[in-house]
């Protein structure tokens, strides 16, 4: 008897031992759990202060290049006041000395027809052309930079062929003649005008071979396409670059 009541005060000894133990368990588990918890709320904090400071650099960037656009659109709207006010007074002078000059209302760009120019498949300017260059260029020149001084970039003599003939051997042509231009204007034969010193910084001779043909009624029309121009490139005074005219 003494024994088995012994017994029955040993076991419930033994229960009273684990339930502690568990307690402890549980404890550990939360707190386990809690640090997690705690771990993963840092971190969405995180991440949500780093897309806020992305979405901020996002909307700088954004402002930044509204301003870029906005200057862009008063430079080009300047640009373009200034190249309608040089057509004019172009067309102006070049009617006070009842010229007929082929000016482009738009852009500038001047142009004389092959068949005064050169003889076929030559570079040699024929005399009537020098008679209209000696005429034309002290006008020309004297508008461009008597007035328009700060906003003339260069001045481009270009040289243009019909469809016949090889693409690289009208390439070269038109190179040819191009530059017989200006060698002309800046040669001793020519003789001084306003602002000669000026055009040698300022005037380039290019050839474009059959690159921009002349199409009337859906078809080339190769005296028109052989043609020699003058077109001028406008400074870009926001960015130090330059805006061409004529095109």
């Amino acid at each position: 008897m003494k024994e088995k009541y012994k017994r029955l005060i040993n076991d419930g000894s033994g229960e009273s031992d684990f339930w502690p133990t568990f307690t402890d368990l549980l404890s550990t588990i939360l707190l386990v759990v809690l640090i997690i918890f705690v771990a993963i709320i840092i971190s969405i904090n995180k991440e949500s202060k780093a897309m806020q400071a992305k979405a901020m650099e996002s909307q700088t960037e954004i402002k930044k290049q509204a301003k870029q656009i906005a200057e862009k659109e008063k430079q080009i709207e300047a640009l373009s006041y200034i190249q309608k006010d040089i057509v004019k007074d172009l067309d102006k002078e070049f009617k006070k000395q009842h010229m007929e000059i082929s000016i482009d209302k738009d852009t500038g760009a001047i142009k004389f027809k092959d068949d005064l120019l050169f003889e076929k498949g030559k570079d040699v300017i024929k005399p009537e052309f020098k008679k209209q260059l000696d005429k034309f260029i002290p006008i020309y020149f004297k508008t461009l930079f008597g007035k328009y001084n700060d906003s003339i970039a260069e001045v481009v003599v270009e040289g243009h062929t019909d469809d016949k003939g090889d693409y690289m051997y009208n390439l070269d042509l038109s190179q040819r003649r191009a530059f017989s231009v200006v060698k002309y204007i800046l040669s001793d034969e020519f003789g001084d005008f306003p602002y000669k010193n000026q055009v040698t910084k300022n005037i380039t001779a290019n050839g474009r071979s059959e690159s921009q043909l002349k199409i009337v009624n859906g078809k080339v029309d190769r005296a028109q396409s052989r043609r020699v121009e003058f077109k001028f490139r406008l400074k870009n005074s926001y960015e130090g670059s330059e805006t061409q005219t004529g095109k």
